[in-house]
């Protein structure tokens, strides 16, 4: 006789599943549940009046392949291999930067991957294959957005960089070494600032605190003198 063994978490996820599918899908469901409440294949056919063979399948179905196994398109096939070392790959690399094995790039993308895996694996990937193996990995890709990194600098680390920095100008202004005349572009970048990439889904997770009076502050400053060179300002969060 056939007997499912849920665990808290199974049974609340086919009681969610239940709510939410389709009444011939919330049934199956129902099936399950009753199984594992104790009444046999046919007791839940009885019940439902369905076929006890139509029962025993969709039971045999779930403890196979869970809750996906409840779709009629659902087939399992034979294990794609080439997706499995796809994904063994992906699992090595995705922590690092892209620089890290030899691109330029600073963020894996789908296109990116692809190569580095035939590279590497010496095997023919197409871009469907890796775009799959991320996704059943739960990785989704998240769009540039300007964020402060965790390698950051301090505030202060900022202020000592930029004070050492305008040290140096001073020293050489005063040895007349050169002549500051203008400057039209401040020449930093922002790149280490912006994020993008595959990450896991709802991760990082997103500042849920209201947004605060926005304050102009001075970022970059050059000062001799009585002469003052503002470089950069910023509108802060």
């Amino acid at each position: 006789m056939i007997r499912v063994k849920l665990s808290d978490s199974q049974r609340r996820e086919l009681e969610n599943f239940r709510r939410q599918a389709s009444s011939r899908d919330s049934e199956k469901a129902l099936m399950v549940l009753m199984n594992a409440e104790g009444k046999s294949a046919p007791q839940i056919a009885m019940l439902l009046k369905r076929n006890p063979h139509t029962v025993r399948d969709w039971i045999k179905r779930y403890i196979a392949y869970g809750i996906k196994g409840f779709n009629r398109k659902f087939s399992p096939g034979r294990p794609n291999e080439k997706r499995k070392k796809v994904m063994e790959y992906i699992e090595t690399i995705i922590s690092d930067p892209p620089t890290k094995h030899g691109f330029q790039e600073n963020a894996w993308t789908v296109s990116l991957i692809t190569h580095a895996a035939k590279r590497d694996l010496n095997i023919e990937v197409s871009r469907y294959t890796v775009l799959r193996a991320l996704k059943d990995m739960g990785y989704t890709y998240k769009r540039p957005a300007k964020t402060v990194p965790k390698t950051a600098p301090s505030k202060q680390e900022k202020r000592a960089a930029v004070r050492k920095i305008v040290g140096k100008i001073k020293e050489l202004l005063k040895r007349k070494d050169c002549e500051i005349y203008a400057l039209d572009e401040s020449h930093f970048s922002t790149e280490p600032y912006l994020v993008q990439g595959w990450f896991k889904k709802r991760c990082p997770l997103q500042d849920s605190h209201t947004l605060q009076a926005r304050k102009s502050h001075i970022l970059w400053l050059l000062e001799s003198c009585d002469t003052k060179i503002l470089l950069e300002k910023i509108q802060a969060i």
